[in-house]
């Protein structure tokens, strides 16, 4: 989808009323940040007041300590009384994703993503819909609006929206643009350094430890592919954060790992191919089973439990990536032998 008008965007506000704001479920320093920065620009631009849903337990230690230092709060589970609000705007995600369950009752206004869209035949229009995968964060996008509106951040917007872009795009390695260059270096002029210390190194629990020596003796070396499929694990952000630490591992260009936690199958998929697109792969790979997001070479999904156990669907995922990336289980190698 192309860049749409962004002077539309005020045209489809109220004048007055609270706005929802939301993103998907278990939100990443991307949602988070794009939920900051939406919710400055309407106060300060438009007079607005805004109230967040967070779905979903936060757990991913950076994740918690960004919350908590930026003082994201949202309403309590449950929460939300569609009377007391005149419109929703979704961020990081789009209201068909299956990880992104959206209260009723409440006119959806806009949309702000950087993933793949999916096209969704019967649903009603979005009157303000910018989803843009050329983006490498869509608090990237959230900035551009900012700019395009001449509202400067505050340090804690900026704090916010810089996390978002750092995280999203490995430090502008990963994905991103010449906007997403620009945003990363004007909100770290403004952002609180401090903060962002605190966020890169939050104090870890035994149990983090625990998974990640888990997450080791699971891991299957395929040459090309790393698949780590666990049973459960302690947060859905574990899974991603065990796919690109196995990125890291030479030699390797895809890290494919899952965990089930909450009812559902977590799926998190890395690539370090030049010219890869992980969304593809992983659509692939979960096939009918699942429902997933991404764009580059990052892409996340689940599948829920319940008619499949945790076995088959982890036999389910197997099969589907060796057959994608034409490997086979005679490809596989102990990673002990390769240290």
């Amino acid at each position: 989808m192309s860049r749409p008008d962004l002077e539309t965007f005020s045209s489809i506000l109220p004048k007055t009323g609270k706005i929802l704001l939301c993103t998907h479920r278990h939100p990443d320093p991307d949602g988070l940040g794009a939920l900051v920065g939406i919710g400055h620009l309407l106060k300060q631009k438009f007079a607005l007041d805004t109230d967040l849903v967070l779905e979903g337990r936060i757990r991913r230690a950076e994740n918690i300590t960004m919350r908590d230092l930026l003082n994201i709060e949202a309403l309590p589970e449950g929460g939300v009384d569609p009377a007391n609000y005149a419109g929703m705007i979704v961020v990081d995600s789009q209201p068909c994703f299956s990880h992104t369950p959206l209260p009723d009752g409440i006119p959806l206004l806009a949309v702000f993503d950087h993933h793949d869209g999916i096209t969704d035949e019967g649903a009603e229009p979005i009157p303000f819909e910018w989803v843009d995968s050329e983006f490498g964060a869509t608090s990237t996008m959230v900035y551009e609006l900012l700019k395009h509106y001449d509202t400067q951040p505050d340090r804690r917007t900026a704090t916010a929206l810089f996390c978002g872009v750092r995280y999203d795009t490995n430090n502008l390695l990963r994905g991103a643009t010449p906007a997403d260059e620009e945003a990363f270096r004007i909100l770290e002029l403004n952002a609180d350094r401090q903060v962002i210390g605190a966020i890169d190194q939050p104090p870890l629990s035994r149990e983090y430890f625990k998974q990640m020596h888990r997450g080791i003796n699971a891991c299957q070396d395929y040459g090309t592919l790393l698949l780590t499929l666990m049973d459960e694990v302690i947060s859905p952000e574990s899974v991603a954060e065990i796919a690109d630490w196995f990125l890291r591992l030479e030699g390797q260009q895809w890290s494919l790992a899952g965990g089930a936690c909450d009812g559902r199958y977590q799926v998190s998929l890395r690539c370090d191919m030049p010219g890869a697109d992980a969304y593809p792969a992983l659509r692939h790979i979960l096939g009918e089973k699942g429902a997933c997001g991404g764009h580059g070479r990052m892409a996340g999904g689940q599948i829920e439990l319940g008619e499949m156990s945790i076995d088959e669907v982890k036999m389910h995922i197997k099969s589907r990536a060796l057959e994608y990336l034409s490997l086979s289980d005679s490809d596989v190698q102990s990673l002990a032998a390769n240290g």
